[in-house]
């Protein structure tokens, strides 16, 4: 019975990655289906259930617990706080609560793919690479994917999932390096500055480099940090100093992140409540927080036109305050401390998913949108070690 459970989870777990890469990676701009990570998540949270069910091993839950417990609590202070209507409070709630549901079930769930299922995905993704060069050169980055950049963050996604099925060899981290270069069609700036950062992350482990709290580490990433910085100089002067320099009007990013540490005073320490700032919900259900802060006047910003509203996610920490900024940073310190037990190339990994949404945040909300999601899937199926797995199973 419980091989048949193991057996059929792997498979049934298997249809569901397949699935959300194709439907919420490839095509989720094309269908238009807006609510397909919405349905992975939920798939996520009922197969999760099922797990602990059968497995009667409680414990498991307890991050999932400590997700929901906090996110209640912000829910409930919202409500006192009137941080916008109630509708806005719940469409942020599940936005916010998703990508962390959806790493930390699919922790829990901890499939292990078989090498003919690694195969499959492994040919899907160059499959789809090979149809991601034919968009770039036919220059249909927008009927098929809406903006760039999501272009962008569909082929760093293509590059990780084939990098999760692959045996990290030279042949294997070539053809990875060769997927993650498809993003150069979308001429943005911060994949220049990620890839710049995963290319030499990836060859520095390959060629024997240790991940670790060293000299030779530090100056390493200083190095790396500053090759990023070099790759994306033009945008981050655009958007951010000539933005704040600006003696008229500043520009949507730049004031949208120094409101957002007026907004961490203002309301220490947790912060202005769901739905209310830098956010899809608070833009959908306008909150009255723009006007209080005269953001309603800027361009991209006011209630007839707030389409650069949700366009970083950093800003959007102001709702959950300077507890909510620690929060989120000791999620990540949890999982890249995790990194130092692992092999090399599942560090090396983990590494490059944490520095791509630590650059993805500063001039986009991928966290918490679908293909965010889909790469914290395979970043929680990556940390999952095998003897855990069969430790899970008995």
């Amino acid at each position: 019975m419980l091989s048949q459970l193991v057996c059929s989870k792997n498979n049934l777990f298997f249809a569901f990655l397949v699935a959300g890469y194709i439907f919420g990676v490839i095509l989720y701009d094309f269908i238009e289906f807006k609510y397909t990570d919405e349905l992975m998540a939920l798939f996520l949270c009922l197969f999760a259930g099922v797990i602990v069910w059968e497995r009667k091993n409680w414990k498991k839950l307890i991050p999932v617990v400590i997700i929901i417990t906090i996110f209640l609590f912000y829910a409930i202070y919202s409500f006192i706080i009137q941080s916008n209507v109630p509708k806005a409070i719940f469409t942020d709630l599940l936005i916010q609560i998703k990508p962390f549901l959806g790493f930390y079930c699919a922790y829990l769930i901890a499939p292990q793919f078989s090498c003919s299922q690694k195969y499959f995905i492994s040919i899907l993704c160059l499959v789809v690479g090979g149809l991601l060069i034919i968009v770039g050169l036919s220059g249909q980055l927008y009927t098929l994917f809406g903006h760039p950049s999501r272009f962008a963050t569909a082929a760093i996604a293509t590059a990780f999932l084939f990098l999760y099925c692959s045996t990290y060899k030279w042949s294997d981290v070539f053809i990875f390096l060769f997927l993650l270069t498809i993003g150069f069609f979308s001429t943005r700036a911060k994949f220049y500055g990620f890839w710049a950062v995963a290319t030499s992350l990836i060859v520095f482990t390959k060629l024997g480099g240790q991940i670790r709290l060293s000299w030779k580490s530090i100056i390493a990433g200083i190095f790396i940090c500053l090759l990023a910085i070099w790759f994306a100089r033009e945008k981050i002067i655009i958007y951010y100093i000539d933005g704040m320099m600006n003696s008229r009007e500043m520009w949507s990013r730049p004031a949208m992140l120094f409101t957002s540490g007026q907004i961490l005073y203002d309301y220490f320490p947790f912060g202005c409540g769901l739905g209310s700032f830098g956010t899809f919900a608070s833009a959908e259900y306008y909150s009255p927080i723009y006007e209080t802060y005269s953001l309603d006047h800027i361009w991209g910003l006011s209630k007839d036109m707030p389409i650069f509203i949700c366009d970083a996610f950093y800003p959007e920490l102001a709702q959950f305050g300077i507890i909510g900024v620690i929060l989120y940073f000791f999620f990540w310190y949890t999982i890249v401390r995790k990194s130092t037990d692992m092999s090399i190339h599942k560090s090396a990994y983990i590494w490059m998913v944490f520095l791509f949404f630590l650059i993805e945040g500063i001039a986009d909300s991928t966290f918490t949108h679908n293909r965010g999601l889909f790469v914290l899937i395979i970043l929680a199926l990556m940390m999952t070690k095998k003897d855990e797995v069969e430790q899970r199973n008995i």
